[in-house]
């Protein structure tokens, strides 16, 4: 009966105390082998002991163009995207094709632009997000753009932090790439320590704030790397040897795991689509793919026994609009159920199943409840039942834009 199966099930207990807040700080142009590419993290002290407490990827790719204007785009939007020419407030630029990951974010969970701020030194012409039909400019970011250099961008931080107190706060570090640019070897290592030091400042100052302590993801990455000694230097990039496309990857917060070094290789879009997933956001038009290396787990799902009557049990997408599939590998033959219940245990759908036999099963659930319902966005949960096996995972059920 379903009501045995529902027994001792307590949403409370998988409710995980994910991060509400989230902070990117982009460090334009720095070469991995000044960064964490260095053996002995001689000019990234902060990011390095900061690094104790999180997660590093080893092999983070700038795996499409490596110039600032193509690939800060494609940070923003989880793809690489295609970008146009316009003219915006009477002033020329580009702006994305793409929705980024400010017009999910907004735009689903229906937010102000106070809530959403991009921190970074006064452009005159400012590249854009993209006009979207189903996003666009009604979700873009509040532009804080002021200042001369990186100091300056992270006194403008710190007073945002003080003074509007948003959830998500994105910064863009553009001097180590200017400083690359100008051929002075001491000015680019400087400006690495500078943004070094400024990481340190920013993170040292979200712990030490009661509103963003212990509820702040913090991420840190580049755009680009710069040209190895075998392709021109460190003076430039825009190639793709090894020094323009290897980049650093650094994480920290609630819902990163701690002391934790991968080796798995990523790719620039991966860094959006992850950190939707973190904030529970369908990124619909994003081609990258969830890091779950680096995440504490929310869910029972990748905990299963290594004596679970099933594995390879994947839930994709998840978060969804349309559908989402659970899938998995059953090893012997079993009777299975499975139940969707909202946040407080009570059952929204169920699937009556015949009995199995071994091979790949997946289940499809078009977000319908059991009246023939679409449901409301939100999360909910699977129960999935292998003879007396109960296996449990969280399902996030996205806005659909309208």
């Amino acid at each position: 009966m379903i009501v045995s199966l529902l027994v001792g099930f307590n949403t409370s207990v998988l409710l995980s105390q994910n991060a509400d807040k989230t902070m990117i700080i982009i460090i334009d142009g720095a070469r991995y082998s000044e960064t964490f590419g260095d053996p002995e993290h001689t000019h990234i002290p902060n990011m390095y002991s900061i690094s104790q407490e999180g997660s590093i990827i080893d092999n983070f790719y700038n795996d499409g163009i490596t110039y600032t204007s193509r690939a800060i785009p494609a940070l923003w939007c989880g793809t690489w995207t295609e970008v146009r020419d316009t003219v915006y407030n009477g002033n020329s630029t580009n702006h994305a094709v793409k929705p980024t990951l400010f017009e999910y974010y907004r735009q689903q969970k229906n937010l102000p632009s106070s809530e959403c701020y991009y921190v970074l030194k006064y452009i005159e012409s400012l590249w854009l997000p993209s006009f979207d039909d189903g996003y666009g400019p009604e979700y873009w970011p509040e532009f804080h753009s002021v200042g001369e250099n990186d100091n300056d961008v992270a006194n403008h931080v710190q007073f945002v932090m003080d003074n509007v107190k948003p959830h998500f706060i994105w910064v863009y570090l553009a001097d180590v790439d200017h400083a690359g640019h100008s051929s002075n070897w001491n000015e680019y290592i400087h400006t690495i320590q500078n943004a070094d030091s400024i990481v340190g400042v920013l993170w040292d100052k979200v712990q030490a704030d009661p509103f963003y302590a212990n509820t702040t993801n913090l991420f840190v990455t580049n755009d680009h790397g710069r040209h190895d000694n075998q392709h021109g230097g460190f003076t430039g990039h825009g190639c793709n040897c090894e020094g323009c496309r290897h980049i650093q990857f650094l994480a920290v917060g609630p819902d990163i795991k701690s002391g934790n070094i991968s080796t798995k290789t990523r790719n620039i879009p991966d860094f959006a689509v992850t950190i939707s997933h973190i904030l529970e956001l369908d990124p619909e038009q994003s081609t990258g793919n969830v890091m779950m290396e680096i995440l504490n787990s929310t869910s029972i799902e990748s905990n299963i026994s290594s004596h679970s009557q099933i594995s390879n049990l994947k839930v994709h997408p998840n978060p969804f609009k349309k559908e989402t599939h659970i899938s998995f590998e059953l090893n012997k033959c079993a009777d299975i159920s499975v139940r969707i219940m909202d946040v407080n245990g009570k059952e929204t759908r169920s699937f009556e199943i015949p009995p199995q036999t071994p091979g790949f099963k997946e289940i499809n659930w078009r977000g319908i409840n059991n009246l023939g319902q679409n449901i409301k966005p939100g999360v909910y949960y699977y129960l999935l039942v292998v003879n007396n096996e109960k296996i449990v995972g969280k399902l996030v059920k996205a806005s659909n834009g309208q």
